[in-house]
């Protein structure tokens, strides 16, 4: 009897040996940013199994102690296969992902069975990268972020010369709209003309349209999550843009090669520069202008713990002559840091701060007003 009790005790002591954790982040091979929703999986004689990587590029993995190989694969990537030899230490990857183009032949529609689709637990969830953002038709050329959701199902713009949205038949102001966790209450320049989003300093949008996790709090219609680039940890790089309304010029690089990063993005219009040439006196004294700045910086200070700083700033401004003069702007703050305790567990903590100021004069007149309000969480 008592060989057997000792048998039945050592077991599980048995069972857990016989596994191990494979466990680390996916990043991008050019510039050295995260990529979520990557298919990470793996294969060995006895088990078959396959995970996504979390919004921060990082997954783990429980697998048998035999060898085996790990692939990971996303859309636009080319596949990445590593083997990976038999043992009993935890493994841990940083895996790096090349972007593959290919050209598609024929495309054939076939039936499927119902529900066949269904893919993941998520419901009422739209994600959308800069790149496909951008290849959407814009007004003037201009890539507006919020505008482009207004396409989607379910989705749908205030007015026509406003850049809120209603989701599912909920009022603008029902909606929670992040910047890098950060919340922003006034998301619009000149009125709701535009929105405050640059599209080259953006990583990813995530809207929630329902079942909304419960990091994000209550909100009655939707959740908009907007995330900012982390930087190219590989190598400097720039880029912008002229328009018919307004300019942009983006900078990223390395600070230590993969290591740490910046990004700095910055955004301005510039019609009211040509209203002196109009000839006309009352609009040469008006003034109407927007811009903002977008910057983030991000290390990895171990194998474990990575820290992010970002920052968003803008500004409205409207005047004529000296009867009125308005303006207004945001500023948004946030400090992250990650850390890997285990191959099992992930801690995330944000700090932030977001600030409004509103300014407006009368009559030679002045009046400010400032709001701020700071938060704390670890989701």
């Amino acid at each position: 009897m008592n060989r057997i009790v000792l048998v039945l005790l050592g077991l599980p002591l048995a069972l857990a040996a016989q596994t191990r954790v494979i466990s680390g982040s996916v990043v991008d091979a050019a510039n050295g940013e995260s990529l979520p929703g990557v298919v990470v999986s793996w294969e060995s004689a006895t088990k078959k199994t396959s995970i996504v990587t979390n919004t921060y590029g990082m997954f783990s993995v429980t697998v048998p102690v035999e060898g085996g190989s790990v692939t990971a694969q996303l859309l636009g990537y080319s596949p990445y296969k590593q083997a990976v030899k038999p043992g009993r230490e935890d493994v841990k990857l940083t895996i790096r992902l090349n972007e593959q183009s290919f050209e598609l032949g024929e495309v054939s529609v076939q039936s499927q069975k119902l529900n066949n689709n269904v893919k993941t637990t998520e419901m009422s969830v739209s994600s959308l990268t800069s790149k496909e953002i951008k290849k959407i038709p814009q007004l003037l050329g201009e890539t507006d972020i919020v505008r482009t959701l207004t396409l989607l199902p379910g989705v749908s713009t205030v007015g026509e010369a406003s850049s809120g949205f209603n989701v599912r038949g909920g009022n603008a102001d029902q909606n929670l709209i992040l910047l890098d966790e950060a919340p922003v209450y006034s998301s619009s320049h000149l009125f709701g003309f535009f929105s405050i989003f640059n599209a080259d300093a953006v990583r990813d949008v995530t809207l929630y349209k329902g079942g909304m996790p419960s990091n994000y709090g209550g909100r009655l219609s939707s959740v908009l999550d907007v995330r900012q680039k982390e930087g190219n940890s590989e190598r400097f790089a720039a880029q912008g843009g002229i328009g018919l309304l307004s300019s942009r010029l983006t900078v990223e690089g390395p600070l230590v090669k993969r290591k740490a990063s910046f990004m700095l993005s910055g955004r301005r219009s510039y019609f009211d520069l040509f209203l002196p040439f109009t000839g006309n006196l009352e609009l040469q004294n008006t003034t109407i202008y927007f811009y903002d700045v977008n910057a983030k910086v991000n290390a990895q200070l171990s194998e474990k713990d990575r820290v992010f700083a970002s920052m968003y700033f803008g500004r409205d401004q409207f005047g004529a002559q000296d009867l009125f003069d308005f303006g207004w702007g945001n500023w948004t703050s946030t400090l992250r840091w990650n850390r890997a305790v285990n191959s099992k567990l992930f801690f995330n903590a944000t700090a932030g701060t977001r600030t409004t100021r509103i300014r407006w004069g009368l009559l030679r007149m002045r009046f400010r007003r400032s709001n701020s309000i700071r938060a704390f969480k670890t989701p």
